[in-house]
C-alpha cells in the first residue's frame, strides 16, 4: 500500500513537471529494461561526451538501482568502466551524477582503484562541490591499503577547511573509515575536537561529535572524559546537543559507569530539560533520556523518585505539553515516549491522561494508537467501556504492530479490571472475525485464554470466553491456530458446568479440516468423553464418522479413543488417559541407546519399553558430558588440553622471561567446569556444550603493571569461558574478591550474552596466581569474534590490614578472534609435509593477500597469532638476508579436524608484505574456513 502511494505521488509529481496532460496512461519516462539500458551505456565511450544523453542514462541507471535492481558481474563492470569516462566531462551536472551512480553502483576493490586517481584528483581541485562529493565517494569504495595512503594527507586536512560541506564529509568520510582503519582515525582527535567545539556550521559540528564518539567508544575512561568536558561547553547546534545528551544517557546507563560523572552528567541533561532557549527537540530528548534512566533504574528500585539527586518530574511536564504541540511530529513523540514509560511506570502518566485523551482523534493514527494504548496502561475501572469503544473505530486503519500493541494493552486492562470482561471479550472476538496476520490473530487468542485462566474471571466469563473461541475455529484460516484452541478447549471444556453446549464446535473441526486440525479435535473431544462420564457415549459415536479417515493417524487415533471410551474395564480408562494426556518430556537419544541395549540382550527384546524412568533431554545431556569427560580423564586427553592452555614444554607465550616464570597456568576444562558451575545451577558440564578448543596464555597487562593478568580462552559448543589469569607481583599486598568484569559492546550485543563471572576462590598474595572467570553465551552459531572492554576489580588488602579498599585496574580489550577455535597442534619433526599433502588430496583452499606488515619478520609472528595454530620445523623463525620464507602451521580445528596450513610469505620490489597461503584439510568447509581467518 505504501510503495502503491509513493509510486503515485511520483507520477503525480513527474505529471505536473513535464505539463504531460494527455489522459493516457501516464509513462514514467526513467522506466527501462537492463538489456535497453546496457545498449545504450555505450554513449559513455562516446567522443564528444553527449553530457544530455549521459544525464538522462545515469538518471535511469539510478532509477532502476533504487527499485532494488542490480547487475550482474560482467554487466556491472562495462556499466562501472563506462562511467569512469564521464571524468573528462567538465560539466557541473554530469560530474554531480556521476559520483552519485559510483556511489551506488558499489565497486569491487579490484575496480575501485580505476576511478580512485581521479576522485583524488577532485579532492584536490578548487571547486568546493566537487571537493565534498569526491570525498563521499572516496569513503564508499576506499580498501584499507589506500585509506592508510590518503586518509592523513587529504581528508585529515578537509576536517578543517572552511567550507561546510567539505569538512562534514570528510567527517562522514572517517565515520565510514574507523571500521576499516581504525588506527589512521584515531590520529585525527586533535582536530576533531577543536571542530566539536569551534565549528560556526551546525552541521559539521554534528557529525564531528560522532566522529569523535566513535573513535572513544571503545575507551570507557577517555569516552567518559570527552562527554563531560563537552558537556561543560554549550554547542550550538541541537542536533549535535541530542546526539551529547543522548551519549549521556548511555555513559549513565552503563553498568561500569564512573560514580564521578554521574552529576555533571545528570546536571548537564536536566539544565537542556529547563532552559527556555533551548529548542524543542533539545528539550524532548533530555526528557527523553530521563526517561530512559527512569526505566533502567526502576529494574533495580521500582518506586525510584530521583535520578542521581535529581527529581524527573519537570520530564514528564516536558512531554505532557508535547501532547498539546501544534505540531504533528512533536505530538507523536510526546506519546511514544510517554507510552514506553507507561509500561514501567504508569503511575508517573496517569497525570497525563488529560491531556492525552483528545490525542484518540488525531489524524495521525500511530499517535492515536500510542495515546490510547497508554491510556489503557494507566486508566482506571470508570473509563475502561469508553477507551475500547473508541479502539474499534481506528483498528481497520492501523498496522498490525500497533493492532497487537492494543491488543496487549487490553489485555492487560482485562486482567486488571476482571468485572469488564463483557467489553474486553467482545473487543477481542470482533477482532478475531476480522481479516489480519497470524501473529495478530496468534495474540487475540492468547489474550483471550489468559482472561479465561485467570482466577479471578468469573464462571460467566470463562463459558464466554470458550464460546467466543469456538465461534473463531468455525471459520479460521490457520491450522496452528485452530489446533492450539482445540487443545485448549480439551483441557477446559470439561470443567464447565454445561460442556456439551461446546461439543458441537468439535465435532466440525473432525469433518471439516485437514488431517492435522481432524486429529487435535478427536483428542479435544477424548479428553472431554475422559472426564465427563455423561458424555462419553455420544462422543464415542460422533468418533464413528471418522474410522474411515483417509489420514493413517487420524484413523489409528479415532479408532483407538472409541473402543477404549466404550469399553468399561477400568484399566482401559487409565490406558486411555496415558494416551491423551501429554507424555513427559524424555529425551529421544535415551529412548534409542535404550531401545539398542534391549534389543542386543536377546532375553529381553520381547519385553514392553518403559519411557517413564527416561530422563530428560537436559539431564541426559549432562550425563552425556559427565561420560565423555571421565573417559578424557581416563585417556589423558585431559592432560593434552592442559598442555595446549600453558603452551609446549620449554616455550613461552609472549610474555616476559619472568611473567613466565611467575605465571604458569595449567587449568583443566574439569577444573573449568567445577569453578563456573554455580553460574549453571551447579552443573555447567550438560549447558555449556562440548570443549572445542583452548587457547595459550595471552597477556592482557603491560610487563610492567603491578598485576600480571594473562587471558585463556576456553571455546565450548554453546558458550565462551574466558579464563583470566591472575598473577600478583607486588610485595606486601594483597588482592581480594578478584574479578574481572566485561562490558558487551552494542555492535556485539547480537553474537553474544553475558552468563556471569566468577571471583578468585582465595586472596591472592605476593608471587601466588589465582583465576577469574567469564562466561559469555552465543547468540549465533558457527564462528563468532568479538572484541570485549575489561577491568579488573578487586580490594587490595596491605600488610595486616584484614578489611582494605576497593580499586580496580583498566585491562586490555579481551580479543575473541577466528584463530581461537583451533588448538595449536606440533607435529613431529618430518611430519608436517607428508601430512599436509595427504590432507591436501581431501580438500584445501587457498589465498593471496598483501599484509599490513613492514617486515617478514613481523608477518611471521602476526600470521601465528592470528591463525591461533603451532608454528613446526621451526619456521617461526625468519632469516633476515633473504626476502622469501615458509612458514608451516598446524592445529586442530572445532570438532577434531586436523588443519595444515603452508604459508609463502615475501617482500616484492616495492617493500609489500605478500602472502600464499594454502589450508589443507578433509573437510573443505573447515580448509575454507581456516583459509579466511587472516581476512576477517
Amino acid at each position: 500500500m505504501l510503495a502503491n502511494s509513493i509510486s503515485d505521488k511520483l507520477k503525480s509529481a513527474l505529471r505536473d513537471n513535464l505539463k504531460y496532460e494527455d489522459n493516457r496512461d501516464f509513462v514514467n519516462p526513467w522506466q527501462g529494461d537492463k538489456s535497453t539500458l546496457l545498449l545504450e551505456a555505450r554513449a559513455f565511450h562516446a567522443t564528444p561526451i553527449d553530457t544530455d544523453k549521459c544525464c538522462r542514462l545515469i538518471t535511469k541507471i539510478l532509477y532502476m538501482l533504487f527499485q532494488g535492481q542490480r547487475f550482474s558481474g560482467d554487466n556491472m563492470t562495462d556499466l562501472f568502466f563506462g562511467v569512469t569516462k564521464l571524468f573528462q566531462s567538465s560539466s557541473p551536472k554530469l560530474r554531480r551524477l556521476t559520483y552519485l551512480v559510483i556511489k551506488n553502483l558499489e565497486p569491487a576493490e579490484t575496480e575501485a582503484f580505476i576511478v580512485t586517481s581521479s576522485l583524488i584528483k577532485d579532492v584536490n581541485s578548487k571547486t568546493d562541490c566537487n571537493r565534498a562529493n569526491a570525498i563521499r565517494v572516496l569513503s564508499k569504495i576506499l580498501d584499507v591499503q589506500i585509506a592508510n595512503q590518503i586518509a592523513d594527507r587529504y581528508l585529515k586536512t578537509a576536517i578543517v577547511d572552511k567550507n561546510p560541506f567539505v569538512a562534514s564529509s570528510s567527517l562522514v568520510c572517517g565515520i565510514s573509515l574507523t571500521k576499516m582503519v581504525p588506527e589512521v582515525i584515531k590520529r585525527w582527535v586533535n582536530e576533531i575536537q577543536e571542530t566539536v567545539l569551534s565549528s560556526g556550521s551546525s552541521m559539521v559540528q554534528y557529525h564531528a561529535l560522532a566522529l569523535l564518539y566513535e573513535i572513544k567508544k571503545n575507551d570507557r575512561l577517555g569516552l567518559h572524559k570527552v562527554i563531560t568536558n563537552l558537556a561543560k561547553n554549550q554547542l550550538k547546534n541541537p542536533m549535535a546537543e541530542c546526539l551529547l545528551i543522548r551519549y549521556a544517557a548511555n555513559a549513565l546507563m552503563a553498568p561500569d559507569r564512573d560514580p564521578g560523572i554521574e552529576k555533571p552528567l545528570i546536571a548537564y541533561i536536566d539544565s537542556c530539560l529547563k532552559a527556555k532557549q533551548k529548542a524543542e527537540m533539545v528539550t524532548h530528548e533530555a526528557a527523553r533520556a530521563f526517561v530512559n534512566l527512569i526505566i533502567s533504574e526502576s529494574k533495580q528500585d521500582p518506586h525510584i523518585n530521583h535520578l542521581f539527586g535529581v527529581d524527573f518530574a519537570r520530564a514528564v511536564d516536558i512531554l505532557q505539553i508535547g501532547l498539546t504541540s501544534a505540531k504533528p511530529v512533536m505530538r507523536f513523540a510526546a506519546a511514544r515516549t510517554l507510552n514506553q514509560l507507561a509500561q514501567h511506570r504508569p503511575e508517573l502518566v496517569t497525570r497525563c491522561n488529560q491531556d492525552m485523551e483528545p490525542l484518540l482523534s488525531d489524524p495521525n493514527r500511530s499517535t492515536a494508537t500510542l495515546a490510547l494504548t497508554s491510556l489503557l496502561k494507566t486508566g482506571n475501572e470508570s473509563n475502561v467501556e469508553r477507551l475500547v469503544k473508541q479502539i474499534t473505530s481506528f483498528m481497520s486503519d492501523i498496522t498490525d504492530v500497533f493492532k497487537i500493541e492494543v491488543v496487549r494493552a487490553v489485555k492487560s486492562l482485562g486482567l486488571q479490571y476482571p468485572t469488564k470482561y463483557k467489553v474486553i471479550m467482545h473487543f477481542l472476538s470482533t477482532n478475531l472475525r476480522e481479516e489480519g496476520s497470524l501473529d495478530f490473530k496468534k495474540d487475540l487468542v492468547e489474550a483471550m485464554v489468559s482472561l479465561i485462566q485467570y482466577p479471578k474471571m468469573s464462571a460467566v466469563a470463562q463459558k464466554e470466553g470458550l464460546l467466543h473461541l469456538c465461534e473463531f475455529i468455525e471459520d479460521c484460516e490457520y491450522p496452528d491456530l485452530c489446533m492450539r484452541i482445540l487443545a485448549f478447549l480439551g483441557e477446559n471444556v470439561p470443567l464447565q458446568q454445561s460442556p456439551g453446549k461446546f461439543v458441537r464446535f468439535m465435532y466440525n473441526r473432525l469433518i471439516l479440516e485437514n488431517a492435522l486440525v481432524r486429529a487435535a479435535a478427536a483428542d479435544a473431544l477424548t479428553k472431554v468423553g475422559l472426564k465427563v462420564p455423561s458424555l462419553r457415549s455420544d462422543i464415542a459415536t460422533l468418533l464413528e464418522c471418522g474410522k474411515n479417515d483417509n489420514d493413517d493417524e487420524v484413523r489409528d487415533r479415532i479408532n483407538l479413543y472409541k473402543s477404549s471410551l466404550l469399553q468399561q474395564n477400568p484399566q482401559d480408562g487409565d490406558y486411555l488417559t496415558v494416551v491423551v494426556e501429554p507424555l513427559k518430556d524424555f529425551s529421544v537419544d535415551a529412548l534409542f541407546d535404550l531401545c539398542e541395549k534391549q534389543m542386543s540382550v536377546p532375553d529381553l527384546r520381547n519385553k514392553p519399553i518403559d519411557v517413564s524412568n527416561l530422563p530428560t533431554p537436559e539431564a541426559y545431556a549432562q550425563f552425556l558430558e559427565k561420560k565423555r569427560l571421565e573417559e578424557q580423564k581416563e585417556q589423558g586427553l585431559a592432560g593434552h588440553h592442559a598442555q595446549l592452555a600453558g603452551g609446549a614444554p620449554g616455550e613461552t607465550t609472549g610474555v616476559s622471561d619472568v611473567a613466565a616464570a611467575v605465571s604458569k597456568p595449567t587449568t583443566t576444562p574439569t577444573e573449568v567446569l567445577s569453578k563456573i558451575a554455580p553460574l549453571f545451577g551447579g552443573n555447567a558440564a550438560g549447558a555449556i556444550g562440548n570443549l572445542l578448543s583452548c587457547t595459550k596464555p595471552t597477556p592482557v597487562t603491560e610487563l610492567e603493571a603491578e598485576y600480571s593478568v594473562q587471558l585463556i580462552k576456553h571455546i565450548f559448543q554453546r558458550h565462551i569461558v574466558l579464563e583470566f589469569y591472575i598473577t600478583n607481583t607486588l610485595e606486601g599486598v594483597g588482592l581480594a574478591d578478584a574479578e574481572v568484569q566485561a562490558t558487551i559492546l552494542p555492535k556485539d550485543a547480537d553474537k553474544f550474552s553475558l552468563v556471569g563471572s566468577v571471583k578468585a576462590s582465595e586472596v591472592i598474595q605476593f608471587n601466588e596466581n589465582k583465576s577469574s572467570y567469564l562466561v559469555l553465551e552465543k547468540k549465533i552459531e558457527g564462528i563468532v569474534a568479538a572484541s570485549l572492554p575489561c577491568k579488573l576489580c578487586y580490594n587490595q588488602l596491605e600488610d595486616g590490614d584484614d578489611i582494605g579498599f576497593p580499586d580496580e585496574t583498566q585491562l586490555e580489550n579481551a580479543e575473541i578472534l577466528p584463530g581461537n577455535y583451533v588448538s595449536p597442534a606440533l607435529l613431529p619433526p618430518g611430519q608436517v609435509k607428508p601430512l599436509f599433502e595427504q590432507l591436501k588430496a581431501q580438500g584445501s583452499a587457498m589465498v593471496k593477500l598483501q599484509l599490513e606488515y613492514n617486515s617478514i619478520e613481523k608477518a611471521v609472528e602476526g600470521v601465528i597469532n592470528t591463525m591461533g595454530m603451532e608454528a613446526c620445523e621451526k619456521t617461526d623463525t625468519v632469516d633476515p638476508s633473504r626476502t622469501a620464507h615458509e612458514l608451516w602451521l598446524s592445529g586442530t580445528f572445532a570438532g577434531g579436524f586436523s588443519v595444515v596450513c603452508r604459508a609463502l610469505i615475501g617482500k616484492d620490489n616495492q617493500g609489500r608484505i605478500l602472502m600464499q597461503l594454502t589450508a589443507a584439510c578433509k573437510n573443505k568447509d573447515v580448509a575454507d574456513c581456516v583459509a579466511g581467518f587472516l581476512k576477517s
